[in-house]
């Protein structure tokens, strides 16, 4: 059934490339009480006032910070946004998901994508439809028989046809371009973020964050190459001859770290492969194959000179790379930033 989803949706996307560019759909499903579209309106920060009642081609969509064109399926509702990415904050899902389900697909013309399923103010599962192993979320795997297809479609490049097909098989909405006669819902101002860490650290462990960004740089270099040691040691990868070299770097900071970096990529993507069991299907996240994928990406993202993600998301899987090791080493970071912020204190008085 999937399958014939996803040839369908490949001829649609043939007969309307455009959309293969930058698009968003939304499919929010009420499940603990009916929707009306003036409510939807609502929770996508808007007023029942802001729908159009006649479409206006004056309208420059440009003007606009959030433009949604939304049909309905029964009871189901579909956002449409062309070139718009209202559908992939975490803000508004939450919002969409109230007392509901919602299954959001979003891409645009940088490469950037995301296939994301929320229920009841929670983001459930959420994943880069290009690179399907990689799941977070609340329950990571709670779409594993449906992503099958996108595992493989991946590899062969017809990725955003068996993303459309997922989003279908889940919520059994078909996506398509909006209804003729859907309203057109045109926002000045949207759902206004939510406070956020600057790192994914510092949403999983926002004390721990605080403490190394108000620790001095060399302490909290140091404190990253502790963890990334004992993820190496806990994963048994000090054999690999390019993990050594990179943890050398991380230790000095010297060397060409971007070779350093470059000579991880074959091992994170044979490691990436191992994760797949005989039917395809990624591995739990505390599996050991999976803990040294996390180990070494880790060891990728700790290198100095990385600009992005953040050196300090290095200690993001810390928990699930270490397990029961990790209280007993988290409370001697702890001591370390301590130690070492005193240590600069005392240092810089000296020298006043």
């Amino acid at each position: 059934m999937i399958d014939e989803m996803q040839r369908r949706y490949a001829d649609f996307l043939r007969r309307n490339p455009y959309l293969t560019i930058a698009t968003c759909w939304t499919v929010v499903q009420p499940i603990a009480s009916p929707l009306t579209v003036e409510a939807v309106v609502e929770r996508l920060g808007g007023r029942a006032e802001d729908l159009e009642p006649e479409f206006d081609d004056d309208v420059d969509e440009a003007d606009y910070e959030g433009v949604f064109y939304i049909s309905r399926d029964d009871a189901s509702f579909i956002l449409y946004e062309d070139n718009g990415y209202q559908g992939t904050r975490p803000e508004v899902l939450r919002r969409l998901s109230d007392g509901a389900r919602v299954l959001s697909l979003f891409w645009n013309v940088n490469g950037t994508a995301s296939l994301t399923y929320a229920a009841y103010g929670t983001i459930v599962t959420e994943l880069d439809p290009k690179f399907p192993g990689e799941r977070w979320g609340k329950t990571p795997h709670a779409l594993d028989a449906e992503l099958a297809v996108l595992e493989a479609a991946a590899e062969s490049g017809q990725w955003q046809a068996s993303a459309m097909a997922v989003v279908e098989a889940v919520t059994g909405v078909g996506l398509d371009l909006p209804d003729v006669s859907a309203p057109r819902l045109l926002l000045e101002e949207t759902v206004p973020e939510d406070p956020r860490a600057p790192s994914a650290l510092g949403g999983v462990d926002p004390d721990l964050d605080v403490r190394l960004r108000l620790a001095p740089e060399p302490v909290r270099t140091a404190v990253i190459h502790r963890v990334v040691s004992a993820y190496v040691a806990a994963t048994d990868l000090a054999s690999e001859p390019m993990v050594q070299e990179a943890l050398d770097r991380l230790a000095t900071g010297g060397g060409d770290t971007r070779r350093a970096g470059a000579n991880l990529t074959p091992l994170l993507a044979r490691l990436m492969e191992d994760r797949r069991d005989e039917q395809g299907v990624v591995l739990p996240e505390d599996h050991p194959v999976s803990r040294r994928f996390w180990a070494v990406r880790a060891l990728h993202e700790a290198l100095p000179g990385r600009t992005w993600p953040d050196r300090l998301d290095a200690l993001v899987n810390a928990p699930t790379i270490l397990g029961d090791m990790w209280p007993a080493l988290r409370a001697q970071l702890k001591t370390m930033i301590a130690e070492g912020e005193g240590s600069s204190t005392r240092t810089s008085r000296s020298l006043e």
